[in-house]
């Protein structure tokens, strides 16, 4: 694969690592050489290093100064700060859109909930639940907390891809989780909403850090 366009190069890398390691083509803990990236990609290693840089400061890369760069690998300690940190941001982001939800806004939500229950591959599970939460923050009306929320759900789809590869994986009780949310915020009933926000997320790091 051949990058052009000298400017956006390491931002082209960054894509590019970014899509395999959320993809899970690139496992956790795996060593990114600079060298073979550059190869693979028709590039010198300068833009290669700008993107590990960048993707380091997504949480998906981390750089050792042993090692070189690792694809995240995961830790409970890690995880559950993550968590933490995302719950108190989505819980006022789900508060805050049922304070202004619409009916005409359900729909498409309600389309994302259904097709996750139809259990598809991890890559489309992890997209699909990605859009649902981001479309139903994104009526919050506070896009800056939008914003911050995404920085943060990049960073843990390392963590999502491990939860979903599960046997075990608990696709019943997301979907009745994903549902209360909705059903809250239909309501317009932000406490209602925030309270299964954290439960649902909290539900999530409980699940995971029993597997790592």
């Amino acid at each position: 694969m051949a990058l052009s366009a000298p400017r956006t190069v390491a931002g082209q890398v960054a894509e590019h690592l970014k899509a395999e390691i959320l993809s899970g083509r690139r496992a956790p803990g795996e060593k990114l050489r600079q060298v073979e990236i550059a190869r693979s990609l028709g590039v010198s290693t300068t833009p290669v290093r700008e993107a590990l840089a960048t993707l380091q400061r997504e949480g998906l890369v981390q750089l050792h100064p042993q090692r070189g760069a690792v694809v995240f690998l995961p830790s409970v300690d890690d995880l559950r700060e993550h968590y933490e940190i995302r719950a108190a941001l989505e819980a006022l982001a789900a508060a805050k859109a049922a304070e202004r939800f619409r009916p005409e806004w359900a729909p498409p939500l309600q389309e994302l909930i259904e097709r996750m229950w139809e259990a598809p591959p991890a890559p489309e599970y992890i997209a699909l639940n990605q859009r649902f939460h981001t479309q139903l923050y994104e009526h919050s009306g506070r896009p800056q907390l939008v914003r911050m929320i995404a920085s943060l759900r990049d960073a843990s789809s390392a963590y999502l891809h491990i939860y979903r590869a599960r046997e075990d994986f608990p696709a019943a009780r997301l979907d009745s989780e994903h549902r209360k949310i909705l059903a809250a915020c239909v309501a317009r009933d932000p406490e209602r909403a925030a309270t299964a926000t954290r439960v649902h997320l909290e539900n999530t790091v409980e699940h995971v850090a029993a597997r790592l």
